[in-house]
């Protein structure tokens, strides 16, 4: 984009002998390009969600449509909230950087008009983090020479792009209510499912196997204090969809033989 600017100036001329004239003059135009226009950044993922400890791959493309050569160009990125990067991935222009890393920064090659430089590098979305989205962006630092001013830098960032980070993690806890029984004696299992992650967990079934040496008690199973009397955990069963941070209980008896 480039602005320009001309002024007209009218004015009265008056003759030595009273007549007046109306003049209008133009001054020459002068331009200013807007550098954060010609000078283009553009930042994308290779996939829209990724599950915690997931690669994603980041790509970046500075394309320079101005008018004037880009040096002293240096690529950085701020430390993504929820993903971290993948050390030996940054490419530039296809070519493998290993040592390069964009948290610390690295130096790209000088752009002439009309000359593209595409950054590659692979984040990881973290196996523990506390939101349910990441979002990722880039600076890039460059500098001008401006016939006025000299030699200009200037820093500019990419717009950002975010991921959805899916957490499938579910817990399941069990319990028993006696460390030591006798023959004939009732042993009580309880177990807690909670879904800690942030998706719907749905189609479960629920199946444990009858420890040996015991035998099921019929009509004992429990979910979420209501009986289901034709439930048997050896066979298995259906059990309820989980949202996020909901938790279901499942309670059955054994005998001890």
């Amino acid at each position: 984009m480039i602005i320009p600017n001309k002024l007209h100036l009218t004015y009265n001329a008056v003759m030595p002998d009273g007549k007046k004239f109306l003049r209008t003059v133009e001054s020459n135009a002068v331009y200013t390009e807007i550098l954060s226009y010609s000078v283009s950044k553009t930042i994308r993922s290779d996939k829209t969600s990724v599950r915690k400890g997931e690669n994603f791959g980041i790509g970046v493309t500075v394309s320079n449509d101005s008018a004037v050569k880009l040096f002293n160009n240096f690529f950085t990125i701020p430390q993504p909230v929820g993903a971290g990067y993948v050390a030996g991935s940054v490419k530039i222009n296809g070519v493998a950087r290993p040592a390069f890393d964009p948290i610390k920064g690295f130096p790209l090659p000088d752009l002439n008009p009309g000359e593209t430089v595409a950054i590659e590098y692979v984040l990881k979305a973290d196996d523990q983090i506390a939101t349910t989205t990441t979002t990722n962006l880039a600076t890039l630092n460059y500098t001008v020479n401006d016939p006025e001013r000299g030699d200009i830098s200037y820093s500019e960032i990419t717009d950002t792009v975010s991921l959805d980070v899916i957490s499938d993690i579910i817990s399941v806890t069990k319990s028993v209510d006696k460390s030591f029984a006798l023959k004939g004696e009732i042993l009580h299992y309880t177990v807690i499912i909670a879904n800690t992650g942030n998706i719907t967990k749905s189609d479960m079934v629920f199946k444990d196997p009858v420890p040996a040496g015991t035998t099921f008690v019929s009509y004992s199973v429990k979910i979420d204090r209501v009986n289901y009397s034709v439930y048997d955990p050896e066979i298995g069963f259906a059990i309820r969809s989980l949202a996020p941070d909901e938790v279901l209980t499942v309670e059955f008896d054994v005998k001890v033989n």
